[in-house]
């Protein structure tokens, strides 16, 4: 017997049998599990049956393309640095899903992690077509025979939790709606999410295209599935992205922020057929310039010698109405004064000036420019880029050139708006709440859901007028249409969120309900003038998940159900404009009154012009008209609002004082290193930089921190221990009554000694956290105006980081006094309004007066108090009087 073992044992080392050795580590459940793992001895690569698996879609037609940088994987046996294998599978494969628990569903890869991407650094890519700047005459990239057009409109989107959807609108040309063949998706994952159980859909004009499993934890997938004939429409397109995700072993609540897919912008796109699609032929087709693969449509505006006003006020009006037109998610300006050559993707290139200067400019101007207005899209007959020409004979007749470009804008103006135009990165439109009417959850795109997991979330956004006044009184509500079964155990809670903070929450106490308009209290202390987001999010409790049994993350038993007849209400509230408030900069309320705000430009120079473009294009897409603006060559008097836009080397002597910045800035800027920051590889100049990995000790220019001094010995143990009971000592019993009592009134009643006082709130000079890189300051000028300070510390930088700034996520942040921008997380500091006036922007009613009143004794408690004191008094007093007269008073 052992001599026919022997022959048979052989056999299996000549087929390759692995040792023990080589098996992959288990997955671990400790807590450190989500740390990477040491990657495994290298093997030969042997060709599975993927790579021979049809697609439904042809690609046989896509040329080989140089792949995406993949992150370096280091050889534990040589040292040597080696790449990933790609691999290739079909959209959705069956025959291909993982076993459970499988922690390589996709064949042999390294251990993974579920930390975020991090920009700026290479991450593996599997099947991804890198998107190059295109020199075609697309606004697309090119691959191949085929070409590609991004349609994510920010860098990345990550869906997060059990349920996470997201949804937005892209436009096209009528012959990229014809020539649209297919569309590739990009998504990486968290280690911990459950292939069995998980699934990513597409959903374009009500139609779901792609349903595939979340599987790829490694490095970035890219699937691409076939679009048929008639799907895409010219002009806009409605795309919804949907997750649900499961977790591979956990059954709690904490597990469920665990769970993450994150899109891919540089591998979302849609596929062209051979022959790129033409380029925009219309003012019509603005839209269909899309953007890159940051999210950003960079508007490059050429023109011939910018340094005069007469070009300047021209330019950033007609950046404003570019913007408009194009009706862009995220528009940038960059001004130059020759031309830059072909455009990248997602660029719109826009040549302006009289028609006697354009030959300065452009090879061939139009020679209708010489005889009338003109706002045309010409092709360039190099490359075939499309160039938008607005000229004219005249300065006269450029400007009414400029008012085509925005005539669909100005025959808006004046008019009340219900929604604002977030379309291209929010759909649907957010609308516009005056108070006293309800908003359904199926009017925000929140549709009827049932739900079998643990935390369900769903996200929208409001809009609020610019002089809302209602921060500190009344409450909104929360109309809830929903059941649950009897499975969710009491202590259940449903959280609604306000711009991110906890506004209210809703305690479960039944087992197994239908909820039929029950009323949800939320305070109005969390929003804010301009657009606000929220959340609803449910905590579900099951007896099942405490037991966390082996498959209980399978189950498909629906516990709760949202209806789309949920309803938001926000009541009446006071209308009344604040200066300072930088809120109304993100609105259609800037400037308050009738006079327009004069822009101040530090320098006039082409990085200047394309900061304040950049700014202005912002708020006029947030406002749906241009900015009512003058544009000034220095600060003078007058009762009209200021902005003032440079760097801080170049601004007026006094300007920091005058926003009440403290002066220290301007060391503290000038101290710093000139950037912390760098383009990543393959990025164009006109994107944002982002981050560079490493720590600062690894820059050259690193300076090492001062030796801190050594700690002075304060005393034995025995003396320390006596000074520290004698301080506590002499608070004495009262005392710390006292402060308990306190900190018992502002954890109660939310109410402090600051809200209890007569003294006027004067603000003190802001002290800027060190690591700000642009600041956004307004302070209060004569009568109603307002003087704003928007600075950085070079005027690169400046233009860089309004880059940041206008982004609408950060861009909606935009509150207060001052705004700082931490480039490190893209969000704002905030520092509070203390001091403010009050400036009409309603006619004179009583109801309003009410409601304004009622805010503002909210806030100055002391003030209300007293006030009704007096009126007791006086009411006493003609009591007494009236009673005496009657011959009643004795």
């Amino acid at each position: 017997m052992r001599a026919y073992l022997i022959p048979f044992l052989l056999a299996l080392q000549a087929i390759g049998a692995h040792p023990l050795s080589a098996q992959p580590a288990p997955f671990s459940m400790s807590p450190g599990s989500e740390r990477p793992a040491p990657p495994p001895a290298p093997s030969p690569p042997s060709p599975g049956p993927a790579i021979g698996t049809p697609v439904p879609f042809d690609m046989q037609g896509v040329a080989p393309v140089p792949q995406r940088p993949a992150a370096p994987r280091p050889n534990p046996t040589n040292g040597v640095q080696s790449l990933p294998q790609p691999s290739v599978r079909p959209a959705d494969a069956p025959a291909a899903r993982a076993a459970p628990f499988d922690m390589a569903p996709q064949g042999a890869r390294p251990p993974a992690t579920a930390v975020r991407p991090q920009p700026g650094v290479a991450t593996p890519v599997r099947n991804v077509t890198p998107l190059a700047p295109s020199s075609g005459p697309a606004n697309a990239a090119r691959t191949g025979g085929r070409s590609e057009k991004p349609i994510l409109p920010f860098d990345d989107i990550r869906l997060e939790g059990e349920s996470d959807a997201r949804s937005w609108a892209f436009s096209l040309t009528q012959d990229e709606a014809v020539n649209v063949v297919g569309l590739a998706v990009g998504y990486q994952n968290a280690v911990v999410v459950m292939p069995e159980a998980s699934r990513l859909r597409v959903i374009i004009n009500g139609e779901v295209i792609n349903d595939i499993t979340i599987a790829s934890s490694a490095n970035i997938f890219r699937t691409v599935v076939p679009m048929r004939s008639g799907l895409l429409r010219q002009g806009q397109n409605i795309i919804r992205i949907e997750a649900t995700q499961r977790h591979r072993t956990d059954c709690t609540i904490r597990a469920t922020y665990e769970l993450w897919t994150q899109l891919d912008s540089a591998s979302t796109s849609l596929i062209f057929s051979d022959g790129a699609p033409r380029p925009i032929r219309s003012l019509e087709d603005l839209p269909a310039v899309g953007m890159d693969t940051q999210g950003i449509t960079t508007i490059r505006i050429v023109a011939p010698r910018i340094y005069r006003p007469e070009i300047r006020d021209r330019l950033l009006r007609l950046a404003q109405m570019v913007a408009l037109r194009g009706r862009y998610a995220h528009p940038v300006i960059r001004v130059v004064e020759s031309d830059p050559g072909a455009s990248p993707a997602g660029t719109i290139k826009v040549v302006m000036g009289i028609a006697s200067e354009l030959r300065g400019v452009m090879a061939a101007p139009p020679e209708a420019a010489n005889a009338q207005a003109l706002a045309i899209v010409m092709h360039e007959a190099s490359s075939g880029s499309a160039t938008l020409v607005v000229s004219g004979p005249s300065w006269n007749d450029l400007d009414n050139a400029i008012n085509i470009v925005g005539a669909p804008a100005l025959n808006r103006e004046g008019r009340p708006r219900n929604t604002v135009d977030t379309a291209s990165w929010l759909w649907p439109e957010v609308q516009t709440l005056l108070g006293g009417r309800p908003i359904a959850f199926s009017d925000v795109g929140i549709p009827t859901q049932e739900f079998s997991g643990r935390r369900l979330r769903a996200r929208f956004a409001v809009n609020l007028p610019a002089d809302f006044y209602a921060s500190d009184y009344g409450e909104a509500t929360l109309f809830l249409d929903a059941a649950h079964t009897a499975a969710v155990l009491p202590g259940s809670r449903i959280d609604l969120y306000v711009n991110g903070r906890i506004s209210a929450t809703m305690t479960i106490t039944s087992r197994g309900d239908v909820f039929r308009r029950h009323p949800v209290r939320i305070p109005m202390r969390n929003f804010k003038p301009g657009i606000n987001h929220l959340a609803f999010e449910t905590i579900l409790l099951t007896a099942a998940d405490e037991r966390c049994a082996p498959g209980e993350t399978l189950s498909e038993a629906n516990r709760f159900v949202l209806f789309d007849t949920t309803s938001l209400l926000i009541p009446n509230f006071g209308r009344i404009g604040r200066v300072p408030d930088l809120a109304p900069i993100s609105t259609a309320g800037f400037p308050f009154g009738a006079q327009p705000a004069s822009i101040v430009l530090a320098r006039p120079d082409a990085l200047s012009y394309s900061a304040s473009g950049t700014l202005l294009a912002r708020m006029a897409r947030d406002s749906g008209e241009p900015v009512r603006a003058q544009f000034l060559n220095a600060v003078s008097g007058g009762d009209s609002s200021v902005v003032v836009v440079g760097s801080i080397d170049q601004l007026p002597a006094g300007m920091l004082g005058r926003v009440n910045i403290s002066e220290n800035l301007k060391t503290v800027w000038q101290s710093m290193p000139s950037s912390n920051w760098a383009y990543p590889p393959g990025v164009a100049s006109n994107q944002p930089p982002k981050p560079v990995a490493g720590t600062n000790a690894n820059r050259a220019d690193y300076v090492p921190p001062k030796a801190q001094p050594a700690v002075v010995d304060s005393g034995s143990t025995d003396d320390i221990r006596r000074r520290w009971s004698e301080n506590l000592q002499r608070r004495g019993f009262i005392q710390q009554s006292i402060d308990t009592f306190k900190e018992w009134v502002e954890r109660t009643f939310n109410l402090s000694l600051a809200s209890l006082s007569f003294d006027e709130r004067v603000s003190q000079a802001y002290e800027p956290p060190q690591r700000t890189s642009l600041l956004l300051a307004q302070s209060r000028a004569e009568g109603n105006a307002t003087w704003t300070l928007v600075t950085a510390r070079n005027a690169e930088a400046l233009a860089d980081e309004m880059v940041r700034l206008t982004n609408p996520m950060t861009w909606s942040q935009v509150s207060g006094r001052v705004a700082s921008l931490d480039p490190t997380e893209s969000k704002l500091e905030i520092e509070p309004i203390r001091d403010f006036s009050f400036v009409q922007t309603q006619p004179f009613s009583l109801l309003n007066l009410r409601l304004v009143a009622a805010n503002w004794m909210s806030v100055n408690i002391l003030q209300y108090a007293l006030l009704l004191v007096v009126c007791c008094i006086l009411l006493g007093g003609a009591t007494y009087l009236m009673l005496n007269h009657l011959g009643r008073g004795k």
